[in-house]
């Protein structure tokens, strides 16, 4: 996404699924109560699953109220429907009997919270679908405030407390493939090959697939067939790539498992070399031509 000048507020980032916490930019307000950890924490895109927040009271006890916002892009959580997509229950656990849901609008959770330090109670959160944007961290951003005190306001986790879920592409059904729309003949260029999901995101896992290119330009110069290994995360870019004809050519990715991909047309025109050339020749034999008709 770029580096950003300016920080993230915590409202904001809930609504990007974007993790932007107290701490990431040098700020130094004080943080909530206790950690919340989730589990699974890396799911692939648009799939459907159970999830378990565990939260515990580690640095402190806490008597107040805890709340989570679910990032935009998830299922709603509620209430109303039991076993529905998104229905949550509370498991008390070590924690007071008073710890409770008390309320759920939109995308934040409100929980009535009493855990003495080191109890713990968890949230499940039922048949809820992930985003089919792959992200590194969708965070379920969870505040805490104590119960005393009029002048109390909800403070974040700390940014290494906070429940966070990796959605990462799902498995491939298609490939994706990046080049110029004009080149020159004679001058190399590169060719991104992205092997994706339904979605559109790099698709996981893509490894062991061998990805060869070909061209309607018979006497390009092309790169050798490439297999992925885990590391690329499933994006090549092939580099060496020449045209030698003039005119609308096109390059083709095809993977071992029968993927293809063709690009756009590509307008190649001619060498610079030959461009030159062309002008001076003509100019020459016009030249020519006057002589003889003087």
């Amino acid at each position: 996404m770029g580096r950003r000048t300016r920080a993230l507020t915590p409202a904001l980032a809930a609504l990007l699924g974007v993790l932007a916490l107290p701490g990431a930019h040098g700020a130094t307000s004080p943080n909530g109560v206790g950690r919340m950890s989730v589990s699974p924490a890396i799911v692939s895109a648009g799939t459907t699953g159970e999830f378990t927040f565990t939260f515990t009271a580690d640095s402190s006890s806490l008597k107040g109220v805890t709340t989570v916002d679910v990032p935009r892009g998830w299922t709603l959580p509620q209430r109303t429907s039991s076993g529905g997509p998104g229905y949550l229950t509370l498991k008390r656990g070590t924690c007071a009997s008073s710890t409770r849901i008390t309320s759920i609008k939109v995308h934040r959770i409100t929980i009535a919270t009493s855990c003495a330090r080191r109890k713990t109670y968890e949230l499940v959160y039922e048949k809820a679908t992930a985003p089919t944007i792959s992200a590194d961290g969708y965070i379920f951003l969870a505040r805490t405030r104590p119960a005393k005190g009029r002048k109390a306001r909800f403070r974040p986790l700390g940014r290494r407390k906070q429940p966070i879920v990796r959605v990462r592409g799902a498995a491939p059904t298609a490939l994706f493939i990046g080049v110029t729309s004009v080149a020159t003949a004679g001058v190399p260029f590169s060719v991104t090959v992205r092997g994706v999901d339904q979605y559109g995101n790099n698709a996981y896992p893509y490894v062991g697939r061998t990805v060869k290119l070909s061209s309607t330009d018979t006497k390009a110069t092309l790169p050798g067939p490439y297999t992925f290994v885990q590391t690329d995360a499933a994006q090549h870019v092939f580099t060496g790539v020449v045209f030698r004809t003039a005119g609308a050519q096109r390059i083709t990715a095809t993977d071992s498992s029968g993927l293809k991909v063709e690009s756009a047309p590509i307008t190649v025109s001619a060498s610079t070399a030959a461009a030159a050339y062309l002008p001076s020749a003509f100019a020459l034999s016009a030249g020519t031509s006057a002589h003889r008709r003087s």
